[in-house]
C-alpha cells in the first residue's frame, strides 16, 4: 500500500511525544508550582473529584490537669476540596492544494507545532481557575474565596512597580509558611520593568529546581555570558512569563497581576491522556488530525461549587463558583496587582 500524507502523523508515535514535548514545556510544572495529585486522577469516570482532607490544625489550648476534673475531649475535622474535570480537543485541516502552493508539508508544521499549542492552552485554563478564586483585577471583589491572600485589592492602596515590598508582603500574609513561596508569574511587561532594573538574577536549571549542589548565579546584564541555559529570579523566587496573566486596563493606565506561590500550590489530575487521531478526506484531497485532553487543575485550597460540568474559561474566571475550604495561611497562592513602566 502507498504512503498517504496521513502516515506522517502516526498517533501511537505522536501522541508520546506530544505529551512529552508539552511536559517540557510547561513552566508552571518545571517549576514545582503545579504537581500532580493521584486524588484527582479521575480515571473510574465523572465531571467531579472530591478530595477530602483534615483540616491543618487542632482546636483549643492545653487545660490544667487537677485530681476533681476530666480532661474534655476534642476533635479533628474533616473538609472536602473538589476539583472539575476539563474536557478539551482541537482539530487541523491541510489540503494537497495548500501544501504544493507552499512547496511544504502543512501537517509537519502542525506536528511541529502542537506541543508548544497544546502547553499554551493548558495554561490558559490554569490562569483562568486563579482569576476565579481571586476575581478580576480592579474589582474589589471580597467575595472572592482567596481574596484574603490579595495584595492591593480592596485596601484602596495604589498598585506599583513590583518591589522586593510585594514578596515581603506575600510571604507575610502565608504567616510562619510564608518561606515556603518558591516562584511567581508575572506579564512580559512586568517582567521587563524588572530587567530594566538589573533586579532579575539568573541561576542554572539545576539549582531552580533545587537539584544542585552549588549555587550558580549570575546577575543582571552578564547573564548568559557562559553558554549554560538560564531560569531568571526574582528575590529569590522562579519567574515565570506569561502574557496571559490577567491584565486590566488599557495603556497607559494598565494594571496586572502577580502571583507567588509555593511548591505544590496548584495539583493537577488527569481523566484521560491525551488522544490523536488522524483521518484523510480523499474527496476533498485533504489530511486531518484532531487531539483531545481531559485534565484538571486545581488550586489547593479551593472547591467547585457549583454544579458546572466542563466549564469554559469564563465560567472558571467567575468569583461565584469558587469558595476557599482551607485556613488562609495554608493555601499556597497570593496575588498582588502591579504596574510597569513599559506599559
Amino acid at each position: 500500500m502507498a504512503t498517504l500524507r496521513s502516515d506522517i502523523i502516526i498517533p501511537e508515535v505522536f501522541t508520546p511525544y506530544v505529551i512529552e514535548q508539552t511536559t517540557l514545556r510547561d513552566a508552571f510544572l518545571a517549576s514545582g508550582v503545579v504537581q500532580p495529585m493521584a486524588e484527582l486522577n479521575a480515571t473510574e469516570g465523572g465531571d467531579f473529584i472530591n478530595v477530602p482532607f483534615w483540616k491543618a490544625n487542632l482546636s483549643g489550648d492545653f487545660e490544667v490537669l487537677t485530681d476533681s476534673t476530666s480532661l474534655t475531649p476534642g476533635k479533628i475535622e474533616a473538609g472536602k476540596q473538589t476539583g472539575v474535570i476539563l474536557h478539551r480537543g482541537r482539530a487541523f485541516e491541510a489540503r494537497d492544494l495548500a501544501a504544493l502552493a507552499a512547496g511544504a508539508d502543512p501537517m509537519a508544521a502542525i506536528g511541529a507545532k502542537i506541543a508548544d499549542y497544546v502547553a499554551h492552552q493548558r495554561q490558559k485554563d490554569l490562569l483562568s481557575c486563579l482569576g476565579g478564586v481571586f476575581g478580576t483585577l480592579g474589582s474589589n471583589s471580597s467575595t472572592s474565596a482567596f481574596f484574603p491572600l490579595s495584595i492591593d485589592g480592596e485596601s484602596g492602596d495604589t498598585p506599583t512597580t513590583l518591589s522586593p515590598r510585594h514578596v515581603a508582603e506575600a510571604r507575610a500574609l502565608l504567616g510562619d509558611q510564608g518561606d515556603k513561596l518558591v516562584a511567581m508569574a508575572v506579564h512580559s511587561k512586568v517582567y521587563y520593568d524588572l530587567v530594566e532594573r538589573r533586579a532579575i538574577d539568573y541561576v542554572t536549571e539545576g539549582d531552580a529546581r533545587l537539584t544542585s549542589s552549588v549555587t550558580d548565579f549570575v546577575g543582571g546584564s552578564i547573564a548568559g555570558a557562559y553558554g549554560d541555559v538560564r531560569v531568571p529570579t526574582y528575590m529569590g523566587l522562579r519567574v515565570i512569563v506569561s502574557d496571559d496573566v490577567q491584565v486590566d486596563g488599557t495603556s497607559p493606565n494598565q494594571e496586572f497581576a502577580t502571583y507567588f506561590f509555593t511548591q505544590g500550590a496548584i495539583a493537577s489530575g488527569e481523566q484521560m491522556a491525551m488522544q490523536t487521531e488522524t483521518d484523510r478526506d480523499i474527496l476533498a484531497k485533504s489530511d486531518a488530525m484532531s487531539i483531545d485532553l481531559h485534565y484538571c487543575y486545581h488550586p489547593v485550597g479551593a472547591r467547585w461549587k457549583v454544579t458546572t460540568t466542563n466549564p469554559t474559561r469564563a465560567q472558571l474566571e467567575t468569583v461565584t463558583n469558587w469558595e476557599k475550604v482551607y485556613e488562609t495561611k495554608n493555601i499556597g497562592i497570593v496575588r498582588a496587582t502591579v504596574t510597569s513602566s513599559f506599559d
